[in-house]
C-alpha cells in the first residue's frame, strides 16, 4: 500500500479517493452539502494517529533488535583445548556404585566430587564405566571402556557429556586403574 493510503475496511486507497469517496457514495450530498464531513475528518486524523503510533512501535522494535543483536558475545569455555590429566580416587566399599574426588591438571585445572557406576561383563575381565565429575561450575560425564586382564587394568574415556561451564566440552584418552584410582590422560576441545 503506498504511503498516505488507507484500509478501513469498506475502502482502500489514498485520501484523495477517499473523499471522493465519501463524498459521492457515502455521504451523498443533501442541499448542497456533505451530510457528515466531520467523520470524514475524524477518520483521516485517527488513521494518522495509528501510522503515527505504528511507525514508533517498528522504530522502537528495530532499536530493540538492533541493541540484543549488538550486545550479545558468545560465552567463552573455562578451558583452552589441549592435554589434560584426571586423577579419580574412590572409595570402593560401595561397590558397583563408588564416590570420591577428583582434580585434574593441563588444559583443564578443576577439582571436586565424583561418582562412578560399574558394569562388568559376564566373566568380570571387561567392565563399563560411567563417572560424573562434580564442581561447583557444572558436571562432567565420562564413559569408560576397561579391561582387568592387565595389571594394572587399562581402558579408553571419553567425555560424553556436560552442564554449566562444560556444557560444551569434549575430550578422550587412555586410562589405567592403580589401586582405588583411576588415571586418565587425554585430550579435551
Amino acid at each position: 500500500m503506498p504511503i498516505g493510503a488507507f484500509n478501513f475496511g469498506f475502502f482502500s486507497g489514498c485520501r484523495c479517493c477517499l473523499l471522493q469517496y465519501c463524498k459521492d457514495y457515502k455521504y451523498p450530498k443533501s442541499n448542497g452539502k456533505l451530510i457528515n464531513q466531520q467523520f470524514i475528518s475524524f477518520t483521516l486524523k485517527k488513521e494518522s494517529l495509528i501510522m503515527r503510533h505504528i511507525k514508533k512501535i517498528s522504530a522502537i522494535g528495530l532499536g530493540m533488535i538492533a541493541l540484543i543483536t549488538m550486545s550479545w558475545k558468545p560465552v567463552p569455555p573455562p578451558h583452552a583445548p589441549g592435554a589434560v590429566t584426571i586423577t579419580a580416587v574412590y572409595d570402593f566399599s560401595t561397590f558397583p556404585n563408588v564416590t570420591g574426588t577428583f582434580t585434574t591438571s593441563g588444559a583443564l585445572n578443576i577439582s571436586g566430587t565424583t561418582t562412578m557406576d560399574i558394569s562388568l561383563n559376564v566373566n568380570g575381565i571387561r567392565g563399563h564405566c560411567v563417572v560424573v565429575l562434580t564442581t561447583p561450575d557444572g558436571t562432567i560425564t565420562i564413559h569408560q571402556e576397561c579391561v582387568f586382564a592387565t595389571n594394572p587394568p587399562q581402558g579408553r574415556w571419553e567425555i560424553v557429556s556436560g552442564t554449566g561451564a562444560y556444557a560444551n566440552l569434549k575430550g578422550n584418552g587412555s586410562l589405567t586403574m592403580p589401586p582405588n584410582t583411576e588415571a586418565m590422560t587425554g585430550v579435551i576441545r
